[in-house]
């Protein structure tokens, strides 16, 4: 079976557009909601509530950018993104560092700007997930690259196209290429397209410490199958 880390997904989108290779659509992960022109992050999320959880939130961009038309000025929309990330809920509670601002050495920045290009995005997630745990800025998001770039998803998701996906098949596709990986440890989030069709919006993965864990309080509402979508 195919498989490809998330970092590797970005890298193979800052090839096509360095080079403008037709048809190899980036993947990145976003998860934001744009309302009324303020980006909020999603009150739906598996809830790292239990001691030692962490949620890895990864948001399927072609879909977010489609169903959320106010997103379209954002950098992963206007890049052509297939994933972002958009948070590492560390399990501390949350909206802890109002007001404050990630402070990151122009190195980690560049780092952490190809799985989280957008700086509102970074701004909210270590206000609302990182300012709460002991952690300092630079170690939040060390954790979140460290977590992506070990994470395996399938191929297919860097196509570029759209296609309708049986969940059992894709939840089986990601515990088969990420070791120790459960069903127990994805929650997957969908919205309504405009066909009354369940679109993937956000893949959250659980973690306890550095293993995969079970997600807690999940929402879990895609039924037996739904959309993918790549942009097309």
């Amino acid at each position: 079976m195919s498989k490809i880390t998330l970092s590797e997904h970005v890298n193979k989108h800052l090839i096509s557009k360095r080079y403008e290779i037709k048809g190899n659509a980036a993947l990145g992960v976003t998860a934001l909601l744009l309302l009324q022109g303020a980006i909020m992050l999603p009150a739906q999320a598996a809830d790292a509530s239990k001691a030692g959880q962490r949620v890895l939130m990864i948001e399927m961009t072609p879909a977010l950018c489609s169903l959320q038309p106010t997103r379209a000025r954002m950098r992963q929309c206007l890049e052509g993104y297939s994933l972002t990330v958009s948070g590492l809920d560390m399990g501390y509670g949350e909206r802890c560092g109002r007001g404050s601002e990630p402070r990151l050495t122009p190195l980690q920045l560049k780092v952490v700007n190809r799985i989280m290009p957008d700086t509102t995005v970074r701004t909210q997630a270590w206000q609302r997930y990182g300012a709460c745990s002991p952690l300092s800025a630079s170690s939040y998001f060390r954790q979140i690259t460290n977590y992506a770039g070990d994470l395996k998803l399938p191929n297919e998701l860097n196509t570029g196209n759209s296609y309708t996906v049986l969940k059992s098949r894709f939840v089986g596709q990601m515990t088969r290429l990420n070791s120790g990986m459960s069903p127990a440890s994805i929650d997957l989030i969908c919205q309504v397209g405009t066909r009354r069709q369940m679109v993937l919006t956000d893949v959250h993965v659980c973690y306890e410490g550095s293993a995969f864990g079970t997600c807690s309080n999940v929402v879990n509402n895609c039924g037996s199958k739904f959309i993918i979508s790549g942009g097309k």
